[in-house]
């Protein structure tokens, strides 16, 4: 996940450089997840009806040279409570995270407005519009951020929480890259080819895990949809083997929330296949001295390590959590 200060408009599918600092690059809540299980009180979220569809928005923020900027840094999701003239909020769709959470420095002023009430961290219920889905959603942690509140003005851009896995839980989710939307739906029958090849997949602790073969070698990785701009975050020593050759690592601090760590990223020529799709990775990630963290995060949940959205820019990936089975599309 990135931690992002989003202050200008966007159009739906169409990209927005934001000025926020590279420092705040950030995978707070997938390492926080890895680190402490599940200790989130797993939330329910149902969506109404057979489901829907809803235009994705993205973020970008620049990176150190010579790598080029996150045009991908977070996949956003509008929402909005009561009526459709009501201000539009986003919450990053981060399927590395379990539950759906709001942030508390965004949710204080909305609880106010629209009269919820929440016992200290946790919201007992609430209603609101994904797109033109509705949504219900009960248990939700309020989940501790520092930064500014709420600015209602119709223009501005605030991300109010984080969308989880909990929202696909016995769902298919079909997340298209070509045209920048995202579908749900409780059956995949009319969303994908006849062509389309699936494998299975994990979906253990609401942790999307499948195999992905890399230059022949089959490993096991999580899919993480809030690491949107990363392609694969494995090992240093799978980075050092993989790297291509006279390609200079880039190295860049990242806060998974209180600890700044070091990460670094090279150029590979190495290639992926999912599902029989055969895809470049273009880059490959290690993150420095993280320790119990990269033990449970990149050996635990995903021998292979974990990969991103970036992966699969360009593409259509639809996850059957019914069936367990996951497919990729070109």
């Amino acid at each position: 996940m990135y931690m992002l200060d989003i202050a200008n408009p966007v159009k739906p599918g169409k990209y927005r450089k934001c000025l926020t600092s590279f420092l705040l690059l950030s995978l707070s809540l997938l390492i926080s997840a890895c680190a402490t299980g599940n200790r989130l009180t797993p939330a329910q979220v149902e969506l109404s009806g057979d489901g829907g569809e809803v235009n994705i928005l993205w973020s970008a923020i620049p990176r150190p040279a010579p790598l080029p900027p996150l045009d991908h840094a977070a996949l956003l999701l509008p929402v909005h409570f009561g009526s459709s003239e009501e201000k539009i909020f986003y919450m990053q769709l981060d399927l590395g995270h379990a539950s759906t959470v709001f942030y508390s420095n965004k949710w204080k002023a909305i609880a106010e407005k629209y009269q919820f009430v929440n016992s200290g961290d946790k919201l007992a219920a609430v209603n609101f519009k994904l797109g033109d889905m509705q949504v219900l959603a009960k248990n939700i942690s309020i989940m501790q951020r520092e930064g500014a509140g709420l600015d209602w003005s119709k223009d501005s851009i605030e991300v109010i929480g984080t969308i989880g896995a909990d929202l696909i839980d016995g769902r298919v989710v079909v997340l298209d890259f070509k045209k920048d939307i995202v579908q749900f739906s409780r059956e995949r029958e009319g969303l994908h080819l006849a062509s389309s090849k699936f494998q299975p997949f994990s979906f253990s602790g609401r942790r999307i895990v499948m195999p992905v073969t890399f230059d022949g070698e089959e490993k096991t990785v999580m899919y993480d949809s809030g690491s949107s701009a990363l392609s694969w975050i494995s090992n240093e020593k799978t980075f050092q083997r993989l790297a291509k050759q006279d390609a200079k690592p880039v190295v860049y601090a990242i806060r998974p929330w209180d600890k700044i760590l070091t990460a670094h990223t090279v150029e590979t020529s190495a290639e992926a296949t999912v599902a029989g799709i055969k895809l470049p990775v273009r880059e490959i990630s290690y993150v420095q001295d993280m320790g119990f963290l990269q033990e449970l995060a990149i050996s635990s949940l995903g021998a292979g390590g974990m990969i991103g959205n970036k992966l699969f820019l360009g593409k259509k990936l639809i996850i059957d959590t019914r069936k367990l089975e996951i497919a990729l599309e070109e």
